[in-house]
């Protein structure tokens, strides 16, 4: 890890610790790994492609209930722009979004079919509770614990609902499924 380590927050490690073992099988599957995790002003950066052109970056920024999780990219720009993604108040439930999207892509670069299409077949969890606060933003919480919850910037029923109640060894099973030999023997 590099960056200041008096930023870090310890409810973040168990990210930090799975986003490595991401890292690790992006390599497995002979794919370009992501960049290692920086603090930087108090907020974890886990980017892919910096410092060069296009890079881009999921940010997950304490704060007072929770966790923001942001994206970042300098795509066609100088100057990186941020934008919020979500408002986690676990800081697992924020690092399995995070995960999910690591290991979508991987997937994705995989040619095997991304996990959020059976979640958008099965469509509401029935262990969560969703509630639309605005127009393009739906609050998602746990029925057997609704103080955990998330509010995403995206209306309706989203297929990453299905987070809310998964383990990260949960997460982990679905996302390494169907994924080659070359891949699973390593792990």
């Amino acid at each position: 890890m590099t960056g200041t380590e008096s930023s870090s927050d310890s409810q973040l490690e168990e990210l930090i610790n799975r986003y490595d073992k991401w890292r690790q099988i992006y390599a497995y599957a002979d794919q370009p790994a992501r960049d290692a995790p920086v603090w930087e002003a108090g907020r974890l950066h886990l980017r892919r492609g910096y410092p060069y052109p296009d890079w881009t970056s999921y940010i997950v920024e304490p704060t007072d209930g929770g966790y923001n999780v942001l994206t970042a990219t300098t795509e066609r720009r100088n100057e990186p722009l941020e934008s919020l993604s979500g408002f986690f108040t676990d800081a697992d439930d924020a690092g399995k979004y995070v995960i999910w999207n690591v290991g979508e892509s991987l997937r994705m670069s995989c040619r095997l079919d991304p996990i959020m299409w059976a979640w958008e077949d099965a469509g509401l969890d029935p262990r969560v509770q969703q509630t639309s606060l605005e127009k393009y933003v739906s609050k998602y919480s746990l029925k057997s614990d609704p103080s955990r919850y998330f509010i995403l910037q995206a209306g309706g029923v989203q297929p990453v609902n299905h987070l809310l109640p998964l383990t990260y060894g949960e997460l982990d099973a679905q996302l390494l499924a169907g994924m080659p030999d070359s891949v699973l023997s390593h792990l």
